[in-house]
């Protein structure tokens, strides 16, 4: 787009030196315009950019915000990814203890196993015992075979005592059998426990991984997609910046047009000066030699412009002309002043005015504010239809604005007189309704100042 914009800046370039080197006297309000459409080229050109560059602007700020709000989503994964990791760490911990208490368990298991194998053994060698003597010996015959009855006692003391010792081998062996198969199925099922919490906790895990990953895959997109959108920023600014050195280099040749007309306005103000003080005196020389009547006569034909102006202003509409008042200044229009000059808060319009509006009937008489030559006329989308005129105020250059008219009744270079109709009231351009917007600058346009401290509204 900047390099586009290149050639066109310079064809300007090249207008403007033709139209400066051609014609350097009488009035050229076509140069001028012609210079002021350029400028508005170039000025709707920036706005153009301008509008372009907020944009991209609020897309990188639309995109921070939602790399903002994924940084945060990672940063809460980040969180969860860690408590995760530290509930593993814990789970593999109690792992470490378990596999420990089975090691430990192992240990105990290897006694009773001993335990049960002596018992074993020692229940073999009675059995072996019993087949010695006879294989099928019963504690009834060891007991009938006693020699005595000392012996009998003796016998059947022992036989109980055997068999005592047998029972509680017996319900030894079980007990120990069932606690050794007890505390491996205990150890056995809270390690498989564990285990399976370990597998779900990674699983947990690579889930939170898998969104992290994601995650970094969106903030990688924005994050190019910001760098983009900061290029073509940059690219428009860069753009921009030479739109707006173009408008300033414009912005010079119009005060330079407009200076050289204000001149040309400022010689025929001295002009129209100099014939009313030879119309004056040549009146002063026929009064001594004619009746008060004839005096009379002449006084009200030395003011025909301005009766014929104010005339003219009315005729097609019910609303006055304003009264034509003394000075240099007149009021450019009948009306009550609706807004005036200096901040407002207006959230349709510019919050600093630059003039003062006077409200009245679609069709009201606008009248020239003071004597001079019109500059520019036109139309704009926020000032409607507009006439500019240069003043020239005793040596000074002096610009007056009117717009929001519904009709222009006069024409680029054309001079006109202090209460000379110019117009009419209306609402165009961005106006809430029939209005005229006056406005004053000291020297060029570009200078406004209170229109209050000038002309009497």
């Amino acid at each position: 787009m900047l390099k586009q914009s290149k050639p066109l800046i310079a064809t300007v370039v090249a207008t403007m030196a033709l139209s400066f080197g051609i014609g350097t006297t009488g009035v050229s309000a076509s140069k001028l315009n012609d210079l002021q459409n350029q400028q508005q080229q170039i000025e709707q050109k920036k706005n153009e950019l301008n509008r372009g560059i907020q944009e991209k602007a609020s897309n990188i700020k639309a995109n921070s915000e939602k790399m903002d709000k994924l940084l945060a989503q990672i940063k809460d994964l980040h969180e969860k990814i860690d408590t995760k990791q530290n509930e593993i760490a814990k789970i593999e911990q109690e792992i470490q203890t378990t596999k420990a208490e089975i090691e430990a368990l192992r240990a105990s298991i290897k006694e009773l196993e001993q335990k049960i194998a002596d018992r074993d053994a020692l229940l073999r060698d009675r059995v072996r015992a019993m087949q010695v003597t006879g294989g099928s010996t019963s504690y009834v015959d060891v007991i009938l075979g006693a020699n005595s009855f000392s012996e009998f006692i003796d016998r059947v003391s022992a036989v109980n005592t055997l068999r005592e010792a047998d029972r509680q081998i017996i319900a030894e062996q079980k007990a120990d059998k069932a606690t050794l198969e007890d505390q491996k199925n205990q150890v056995e099922s809270k390690l498989a426990s564990q285990e399976e919490n370990k597998k779900k906790l990674e699983a947990a895990k690579a889930e939170l991984d898998r969104q992290k990953k994601d995650l970094d895959g969106l903030v990688d997109q924005l994050e190019a997609e910001q760098q983009r959108l900061e290029k073509e920023q940059a690219s428009l600014e860069s753009e921009y910046s030479e739109a707006h050195e173009m408008s300033d280099e414009l912005k010079q040749q119009i005060v330079a047009e407009q200076e050289r007309i204000a001149e040309i306005a400022r010689k025929a103000e001295e002009e129209r000066k100099r014939k009313e003080a030879e119309a004056r005196k040549q009146a002063a020389e026929a009064a001594a030699s004619k009746q008060a009547e004839s005096n009379r006569k002449a006084a009200t034909s030395s003011k025909p412009t301005q009766s014929a102006s104010s005339g003219s202003s009315v005729a097609h509409t019910s609303a006055p002309a304003p009264a034509v008042s003394g000075g240099t200044w007149t009021r450019p229009a009948a009306g009550r002043i609706t807004s005036t000059f200096g901040p407002r808060n207006l959230s349709w319009a510019s919050s600093n005015h630059r003039g003062v509006d006077i409200a009245n009937a679609t069709g009201t008489p606008i009248v020239a504010a003071g004597n001079g030559i019109v500059s520019k006329t036109g139309s704009h989308p926020t000032l409607g239809n507009y006439i500019m005129i240069t003043h020239s105020v005793d040596g000074k250059t002096m610009t007056t604005v009117y717009g929001h008219l519904s009709a222009i009744s006069t024409s680029k270079g054309a001079q006109v007189s202090k209460g000379q109709f110019i117009g009419r009231m209306g609402s165009t351009g961005r106006s809430s309704g029939p209005h005229l917007h006056f406005e004053v600058h000291i020297g060029n346009y570009g200078n406004a100042v209170n229109p209050m401290r000038y002309v009497p509204l």
